[in-house]
């Protein structure tokens, strides 16, 4: 297909197609936070809300699964992956934590790093403090004998196998270790990390690997999450997929599919489809769901596919960054080219704009 049929980036697909935002007078840039969604997906999931509000009933015993299959489909083809793999979660941090509450075990080590989400670090503490004892009727909380082991990143990073060392060495340290929690990319540091490398040193020591993929999806190019090797792999849709908020997935590998548990029990939790098992957890907006699929349709048939979106943004990042560094008399973190997120930069502020306490709260 011709690019003349395909949206032009810029100021001509703000109009046509987020009009919403055009209307504010301000650029979104922040989507490692939140992301931004189109018109057509943000009517889809309208759609859905007053399909479920006027006809309850037939929107959750008829529409709600077919449409949840239907973006579970989507997703699975975009990404190159099988669908009977995937499950739809609200984000990163409650997949991660879905995915702690089931495979984490009472003597078990967890390993993190300094540069780990703040709350996806908080998730394996709290897995660390208490567990309840499932294996009797008794209702008391017992200490649990769960540790949490953080690496401390150094910097300056000059190649990946900076980081595989400090990975290797943690791993020989601790011998105990049993699930490693990777960043794909980074959120406070913005880096690209090598996690296929990562994965297969910790997985050739029996470490069980969760991959936290909220950065990837829709930025790292080529990404191919079954040749990585991890045991999960976690990624938001809602950042840089054009999802609305909140729509994330959660891809198991085929002999860890059995083990994909909502911590909500609700009616489909026996479900021999994994993707079921999340897709009623009660009574909640699905909308998001549902819309999951207009946004990857979006992406392939109206921007031309993801390898056309990541190589204009990768072009305004490179050129974005370079600016500020430069205007400021400033510089980037000091990781490798290869190393630094497609669409994301780490720049240090000129020091009359920093402040001492932020700085601090960052750091720490």
């Amino acid at each position: 297909m011709s690019c003349e049929k395909f949206v032009e980036f810029g100021k001509s697909v703000l109009a046509s197609d987020f009009p919403h935002v055009a209307s504010t007078g301000v650029i979104m840039l922040n989507s490692g936070s939140f992301g931004l969604s189109p018109k057509s997906v943000i009517d889809k999931k309208i759609e859905c809300i007053q399909d479920f509000e006027s006809y309850g009933d037939n929107y959750v015993r008829q529409s709600l699964l077919r449409q949840t299959e239907d973006s579970i489909e989507a997703v699975a083809k975009l990404l190159d992956v099988r669908p009977d793999q995937c499950v739809i979660v609200d984000n990163v941090t409650t997949g991660i934590s879905n995915l702690l509450d089931t495979i984490v075990r009472p003597g078990d080590t967890i390993l993190v790093n300094s540069w780990t989400y703040g709350s996806v670090k908080m998730a394996a503490s709290l897995s660390s403090e208490v567990m309840t004892n499932r294996n009797s009727d008794e209702t008391d909380v017992k200490p649990s004998s769960v540790q949490v082991v953080e690496l401390d990143i150094e910097l300056p990073i000059k190649s990946e196998e900076d980081i595989i060392e400090q990975v290797r060495k943690t791993l020989e340290q601790r011998s105990d270790i049993r699930i490693a929690i990777l960043d794909h990319i980074t959120s406070s540091t913005a880096c690209l990390m090598p996690v296929q490398q990562l994965t297969k040193l910790c997985r050739s020591r029996g470490v069980l690997v969760v991959i936290d993929g909220a950065h990837a999806i829709g930025q790292v190019p080529e990404l191919d999450i079954e040749s990585i090797g991890a045991d999960f792999y976690v990624g938001n849709l809602h950042k840089w997929c054009f999802a609305p908020k909140s729509a994330a997935l959660l891809w198991a590998r085929a002999d860890r599919i059995d083990s994909l548990r909502p911590s909500v029990v609700s009616w489909l939790v026996r479900d021999h489809l994994a993707s079921m098992r999340f897709a009623f957890l009660g009574t909640r907006d699905t909308s998001s769901v549902c819309a999951v699929s207009e946004a990857v349709r979006f992406v392939k048939q109206s921007c031309g596919g993801l390898a056309r979106i990541q190589a204009y943004c990768s072009r305004l990042a490179d050129k974005a960054s370079q600016h500020l560094a430069t205007a400021w008399n400033s510089h980037k973190l000091p990781i490798p080219a290869n190393m630094e997120a497609p669409f994301m930069r780490l720049i240090a502020l000129p020091k009359h704009l920093q402040c001492r306490e932020i700085l601090d709260m960052t750091v720490k």
